[in-house]
């Protein structure tokens, strides 16, 4: 039985649509806690979904944008749209549900029907008054956490005798607009300083075998060729790039929610899958793309229902740069318990 956040999926399992808040509430439970179903779900604060698309201004004629420069980031590009184009047709096609699940929203924002974009239009248990602990902290089961930068947990990190199946990062990328808004999280200086923190961590001696890194990146070609170019990251990890995943943002109604063409910016992040050097794991859906409404500004889906098709059950993940926790993962970043605290749930 497929969980609460998959809303659809393809036959083939290359295209998935999903709930944002939905997949981080059901990770704070166990594989197995979550299948029994007999563990309530501890309920995640989030904000208004987007019922219509961002506005976002065009270059002029000679301004710089982020459009690939090189061959490979143009062809990159290119099949990145296909993909996206097509994971959206066939939900268009596939499936007439509503886009997200309800949220649980702050008393100051209103509530809203995901389904419909309309106000108030059904009344869900979610718009009764929330009163969230603001100074507590939620530990699920199992979970390990080293709060700290990569540089002061490191060794620590070292020191453990563990082997993960899969590590998922999600880098401080540098962008300039994320820096002008306050209380925001922070990015690297610069693409030498990612570089920097990157070699940094340990792949080589805590990634299993046949294990898998995945990595979040954005839209600036040069921050995917910074991990897949000859004598890049990956190089340096001893691994190779296997397979690429896209995360289209989708507005309540199923719309990107910039153009797909946009100069500037794109409705979508990509994750890069890399494996051990003579490594045979492959992943059974390759150019997955998942579809989903995005919500607080940095909160990712978590990925660890989307691999367990990949892994044996209970598989073991790391999450580096972590803002959030997993039942039975370990997580690594100087904002590990970020949502985590009281202050980000609720019991309803």
């Amino acid at each position: 039985m497929s969980p609460a956040s998959v809303l659809f999926q393809n036959e083939s399992h290359t295209v998935v649509l999903l709930d944002v808040p939905r997949t981080l509430e059901e990770a704070q439970l166990l594989p197995g806690e979550l299948q029994s179903g007999t563990t309530p779900l501890r309920r995640l604060i989030s904000t208004k979904p987007p019922e219509t698309p961002f506005q976002t201004p065009e270059p002029k004629h000679g301004q710089l944008t982020q459009t690939a420069s090189t061959p490979s980031a143009q062809v990159a590009e290119l099949m990145t749209l296909a993909a996206v184009n097509s994971a959206l047709d066939e939900v268009h096609h596939g499936y007439h549900g509503p886009w997200c699940l309800p949220r649980l929203m702050p008393e100051a924002e209103v509530s809203e029907d995901c389904s419909s974009g309309t106000k108030r239009c059904a009344p869900f248990p979610e718009d009764k008054q929330v009163s969230p602990v603001a100074d507590q902290v939620y530990i699920p089961k199992e979970a390990q956490f080293l709060l700290g930068t990569v540089q002061s947990q490191r060794a620590a990190l070292i020191s453990q005798d563990v082997l993960f199946d899969l590590m998922i990062l999600d880098p401080p990328w540098p962008n300039r607009s994320a820096r002008r808004k306050k209380n925001n999280y922070a990015t690297a200086d610069g693409l030498d300083a990612v570089r920097e923190l990157l070699s940094l961590i340990p792949v080589r001696s805590h990634l299993s075998t046949d294990g898998l890194v995945a990595v979040w990146v954005t839209n600036a070609p040069r921050f995917a060729e910074l991990l897949t170019s000859t004598g890049g990251i990956f190089a340096e990890w001893g691994l190779e790039l296997v397979d690429e995943w896209t995360w289209l943002k989708v507005t309540t109604k199923g719309e990107p929610i910039y153009p797909v063409d946009s100069a500037w910016r794109k409705p979508w992040e990509r994750l890069l899958i890399a494996r051990r050097l003579g490594s045979s794991i492959k992943t059974p859906n390759p150019r997955k793309v998942i579809v989903a409404v995005p919500d607080i500004h940095s909160r990712k889906p978590n990925l660890r229902g989307v691999f367990a098709e990949v892994f044996r059950p209970g598989y073991l993940g790391l999450e580096v740069f972590a803002r959030n926790l997993t039942a039975g993962w370990w997580s690594w970043g100087d904002e590990a318990l970020h949502f985590q605290h009281g202050g980000n749930w609720a019991d309803v």
